[in-house]
Order: C-alpha cells, then structure tokens, then sequence
C-alpha cells in the first residue's frame, strides 16, 4: 500500500494548512487566520486551487458514489475515514439533498420559480438541480467558490446535451458575499428582483468562519430580496433536539461531531463548525419560520422525532422573508 492510498490515520496529518505535497511552497499560507476571514466578506472567489488536500465537494462526491470521477483520492480517503467516524455520515448527505428537494417542491407550490443555490458543489448530482429540472417555467442560480467544482460544471453544462437545454446560471464566486452577489444577479437578469426568491443555505452556513457574523449572512438576505421570498437553511449542531436521547448517547454524539469537524480539517478552508441550537436561531431571527420552526434537515417539513441522534446531525428551518413594516 502507497503513501498515496494508504488510509488517513485520525489525529495524524496531513491537515490544512499543511505544505502541497507537489509543491515547493506552503501553498495554504495566504489562506489561514485573518485572511480566511477576509476573504469570505468579499465578493471574489476564494482560489483554493491546492489538490493535495480533500475538497469538501468531492468528499461529499466520494461518500454518496466512492468510484466518480467527481473526487480525487484525497477526497476519497477523507470520506473512508469520516465513515469510519460517522457510520452515519453517507445517510446524512442523503438527508440533506432530500431536504433540498422538499423544499424546492413546497416553495414550487407556494408559486416560487426562482431558487438560488449558494455553496451549489456539482450541479451533475445537485438535488437542487434534479428538483427543479422537471418545471420548465423554473430557473435556478447555482454559486460556489471552489474553482474545480466550477471547472466540473463548465464541463457538464458544455458536454451534456441535457443539461444544455435547461435554464441555469452558474456563478464563481464567494456565497457569503450577499449584497455584491445579489446586485450582481438583479443587474445581469439573472433573477427577477420584482418576483419572489427561493434560497438555498443547506450544508454550506456552517462552514462561515467563526469570526464573521453569521446571522449577518440571513439579514443581508432578507434586506435585499423581495418579501415572502424563502430561506432555506440547515446547520450542523452536537445536541440533539430530543430529550429522548440518553446521556451516553448525547456524549457519544458530541464526542462523534468533534471528530468528524477535526477530520474535515483536512480539506482545504473554510472548515465546519457546529453550533447549538440556541445560536441556531440566533442567526435566522430575522427570518419568519414555516412550521414546525427549528427541526432537523431528517424531519422538515415535520418536527424532529429523532431517538438516537447521530452525527453528523443537522438542525434545519425554512422561513420567509417578512414584509416590511410600516413606517410610524
């Protein structure tokens, strides 16, 4: 067994920001403490061209399908040790996406036909994609900022006759850059600023450095798009909504999140972080919930009945964008 395959070993590297095995160059330098931070504020894409390390696109790739083409052995490697972390950790990339279709075909029938998908990964698995692609009158923005998802995109949208033929924009760019992003979009036609939105915030808020506000990220939204749009979000979390849970099994899933974030530090920046569900709804204040309010990406639209929380376990809610209030 080669360097190259042999399994990641928990506790041991390589973890970002560790030296380009291929160059002579720390190339993650200008990508670590303050810059990181910086860079999620503006509107540029952050250039994390390094393929030494995992890429959390590819790694979600390699848990869903380990053979496509759509990962690399670095992303295949992390998904193999996040599996053995997190037995449940393919199950809940499947949870996400089918939170994603459920969404879409609820706001569907709330009569929105617009849907933004922020931190979109591969738009040839998206479920945001799938959802959407059976409603010819529904259009849909994808945005991320890893330039090889993007590359991968390109590549499909130009080689897949299908794909070709249905209504899409695909942005590089930073997610969390809110006002340049969305003024950019108004500007160009790519949405309709007169008729309500559909955003997609799933598997992607958390990983907003610690040090930017991320109920900022909610409230530039709902600033700027056009009321009763919906926002949908989710958030990884290390407690459980249920009391249900027994102590141990609420140890073992805090001790299991802390693992499975150590893990993806792996990938190149940004990198997840949990939160509790007090900070949770915090950071979607701003936002009028949909019943049942705060559930799990497993349960929405229905309340959280989880008995044994596993992770990685995600809080999830979808709101609308309220009117506004009239003036005094």
């Amino acid at each position: 067994m080669t360097p190259e395959t042999a399994p990641f070993l928990e506790g041991r590297g390589p973890y970002w920001p560790d030296a380009c095995t291929t160059s002579a160059h720390a190339c993650p330098t200008a990508y670590s403490g303050e810059d990181r931070i910086r860079m999620q504020r503006r509107w540029p894409g952050i250039p994390v061209v390094c393929r030494c390390h995992p890429h959390p696109a590819g790694v979600k790739a390699a848990l869903l399908h380990p053979g496509t083409p759509l990962a690399n052995e670095c992303d295949r490697r992390l998904a193999d040790e996040l599996a053995r972390i997190a037995p449940h950790a393919r199950q809940a990339v499947i949870d996400s996406d089918a939170f994603t279709g459920r969404v879409i075909r609820h706001a569907l029938a709330d009569g929105i036909t617009q849907f933004l998908d922020l931190g979109c990964g591969h738009i040839a698995t998206s479920a945001a994609h799938a959802a959407v692609a059976g409603h010819p009158t529904a259009t849909i923005v994808h945005v991320d900022h890893d330039p090889h998802v993007d590359n991968h995109n390109l590549a499909d949208l130009t080689e897949d006759p299908i794909l070709m033929t249905r209504p899409r924009t695909l942005i590089h760019g930073n997610a969390f850059a809110i006002g340049p992003l969305l003024t950019s979009l108004y500007r160009t036609g790519a949405l309709d600023p007169s008729r309500q939105v559909c955003v997609l915030l799933v598997d992607i808020l958390y990983y907003l450095e610690a040090a930017n506000n991320a109920r900022s990220v909610i409230r530039r939204l709902v600033k700027r798009l056009p009321p009763r749009s919906w926002v949908a979000v989710n958030h990884l979390t290390n407690r459980a909504l249920s009391t249900v849970d027994s102590p141990s099994g609420q140890a073992a899933l805090r001790r299991d999140t802390d693992r499975w974030c150590q893990a993806m530090a792996r990938c190149v920046p940004p990198h997840p972080q949990a939160s509790s569900r007090s900070e949770f709804a915090r950071r979607i204040a701003d936002l009028d919930l949909l019943p049942p309010m705060i559930t799990t990406t497993s349960s929405w639209p229905e309340p959280d009945t989880t008995r044994l929380a596993r992770a990685p376990y995600t809080l999830a809610a979808v709101g609308r964008v309220p009117e506004p209030t009239a003036a005094a």
